[in-house]
């Protein structure tokens, strides 16, 4: 869509009204000065105005040096990638949107690996760093995303031993693997990786009898 670069919104250009209280807030032809009015209200509907108008009003506040980067930052990955700035943008709380609308403009060094490491994993892999990502956190969003990057000496095997079991069977690894917490994924999931001597019979022997009764027989005594 070419959108207009402008603060002002004519209501009879909007592809559905907004509610009752925003209507009277147009003045008399119909118009808005949509900035002002976000500022004044505090209720920033971003989102709903791209959705329903050709209106680019972020590109406008960023030309007019009037956009909040600390607060929306999230919207120029998402709607205005030609104004993204790597020095105003708030890596700090919206570094998942740059992976996921703007892998391309991703600076591992500002990137904010301990809070968003996980849509590096889930939206652009290519962009991985194996010594920046927080394995303790997210292992579970490799196992499912990326597994090929899964990397069994930082893996949290611990926590998410399932997620390997669940989603990339052939990465689990029995030492690291969890048995004591974990051995029903392994019984539902990919019961030809069930070790006998490690499974817990005792907490999970219903699994096997559940997802694969055929095991049974290898039940350590």
């Amino acid at each position: 869509m070419n959108r207009i670069i402008t603060n002002i919104v004519n209501i009879n250009e909007l592809t559905e009204k907004p509610c009752e209280s925003w209507i009277e807030r147009f003045n008399d032809n119909g118009e808005i000065d949509a900035h002002e009015a976000f500022l004044k209200y505090d209720e920033y509907y971003y989102e709903w105005l791209y959705k329903h108008s050709n209106i680019d009003l972020i590109s406008w506040e960023i030309e007019n040096n009037c956009f909040n980067w600390e607060k929306h930052s999230l919207l120029v990955a998402k709607y205005c990638q030609d104004k993204f700035d790597y020095d105003k943008f708030n890596w700090k709380d919206y570094s998942w949107a740059v992976a996921e609308y703007y892998p391309d403009k991703i600076d591992p060094d500002k990137y904010n690996w301990e809070k968003d490491s996980w849509a590096i994993a889930q939206f652009c892999p290519d962009k991985f760093d194996s010594d920046k990502f927080n394995w303790e956190e997210y292992s579970d969003y490799v196992a499912q995303y990326c597994p090929e990057k899964l990397d069994p000496d930082k893996f949290n095997w611990k926590e998410e031993g399932r997620s390997v079991a669940k989603f990339c069977p052939d990465k689990l690894d029995p030492d690291r693997f969890n048995w004591k917490e974990h051995s029903d994924y392994v019984a539902q999931y990919c019961p030809d990786k069930l070790d006998p001597d490690k499974y817990n019979w005792e907490d999970c022997s219903w699994a096997v009898r559940y997802y694969c009764p055929d095991k049974l027989y290898s039940k350590k005594n």
